[in-house]
């Protein structure tokens, strides 16, 4: 997916916007342009490594859940992560070791006031997720679909 910072599905929310288990230990970061352009676009190329491995699950798991239930409705599309298809929250702060870091929430469709505030729900399958890199180690955490590791 060819990504735009001016698209209409991405949102910059502020650091009280984080979810408290990050907030407590964490500070602010408002970072210039140019440096919120490269630390999403580190976040996209590592998103799209996790995407894909977690499509890659799905698809094994698909087969052997339809492999004991073949009578079962289910689409394998209905399993995966299209990352084109979420609109997108994107949260920056320090963490406890001052490193600069994103937090990124992933949802299908519009909820509320969500070019605001953060989109939480309790349940919604693929439709819902999130995830956090650490833009000076390149690494990813927490990435939670529907909340769930």
């Amino acid at each position: 997916m060819a990504f735009s910072f001016s698209d209409s599905k991405m949102a910059v929310l502020p650091f009280s916007e984080l979810p408290v288990r990050y907030r407590i230990n964490a500070s602010p970061w408002q970072p210039k342009a140019s440096d919120f352009e490269s630390g999403v676009e580190l976040a996209e190329t590592l998103l799209e490594k996790a995407v894909g491995i977690y499509n890659e699950k799905a698809s094994e798991d698909f087969v052997e859940f339809m492999a004991k239930n073949p009578a079962s409705n289910w689409a394998q599309t209905d399993l995966f992560i299209e990352l084109d298809k979420y609109y997108r929250q994107y949260i920056p702060f320090l963490n406890e070791k001052g490193e600069h870091c994103f937090w990124m929430n992933f949802f299908c469709r519009p909820v509320g006031n969500w070019k605001l505030h953060r989109v939480e729900v309790k349940a919604g399958g693929t439709c819902y997720f999130s995830i956090g890199f650490n833009i000076d180690t390149g690494k990813r955490f927490d990435f939670l679909v529907n909340g769930k590791e």
